[in-house]
């Protein structure tokens, strides 16, 4: 008797208890359903929310990884010398003339000259067709004449050389470069480039101070 006893005690503890925790259980349920639909929104609305603050930081970390190649590009480009035109330029406020330098006293004026070359071929070159044979000795003559006419206009101890190219107008690019070796402070060039329907003329004068 007593050994049946305490089981049938045991067992309806058991069955106490998982009423118990089936009633516990049951009360977290929510009994309201607005209110299980109201909780289920609130997740929704905060995932769609961590959704749009990850795009919005995706699209600022792209932004960013963009101007930073940019800014890169555009470092090494001046570093090699091709970014020369997005440098600012440099004001030198006391320039000094080095003593091995010659002083003019009047300095050749590139300005004036420009402007004569600019009359000149014009008027010279406007009814021109471009013949090889004919711009040969034409090169030859324009040449003379620009360096006749800016000697009128050039202060004394001046040597000039005129250089003068004449090409036939097409769809190709033409690059004329020169270098020279000479002083800064007294030396000086002015260069013209004129075109019509057939040719392209590129005058250069430089000015060289000779003591």
């Amino acid at each position: 008797m007593t050994l049946a006893s305490d089981t049938a005690k045991r067992g309806a503890r058991r069955g106490f208890r998982g009423k118990i925790q089936q009633s516990s259980v049951m009360a977290a349920k929510p009994s309201n359903p607005q209110l299980a639909r109201k909780s289920s929104k609130t997740l929704q609305a905060t995932s769609q929310s961590n959704g749009m603050i990850s795009l919005k930081g995706l699209l600022a970390a792209q932004k960013f990884t963009r101007g930073l190649k940019e800014r890169t590009a555009l470092k090494l480009a001046s570093n090699r010398g091709t970014g020369a035109r997005l440098r600012k330029p440099v004001t030198i406020i006391d320039d000094q003339v080095p003593d091995t330098s010659s002083k003019p006293k009047e300095k050749f004026s590139s300005t004036l000259v420009d402007k004569l070359m600019q009359e000149y071929l014009r008027s010279k070159l406007e009814k021109v067709s471009y013949d090889p044979t004919l711009c040969t000795k034409l090169t030859r003559d324009l040449s003379e004449e620009i360096k006749d006419m800016v000697k009128k206009s050039t202060p004394p101890r001046y040597k000039l050389v005129c250089v003068v190219t004449l090409g036939k107008k097409a769809n190709e690019d033409a690059v004329v470069a020169s270098r020279c070796l000479w002083d800064s402070h007294a030396d000086n060039f002015t260069s013209y480039t004129y075109q019509n329907r057939t040719l392209f003329c590129i005058a250069t004068v430089f000015a060289v101070y000779s003591e």
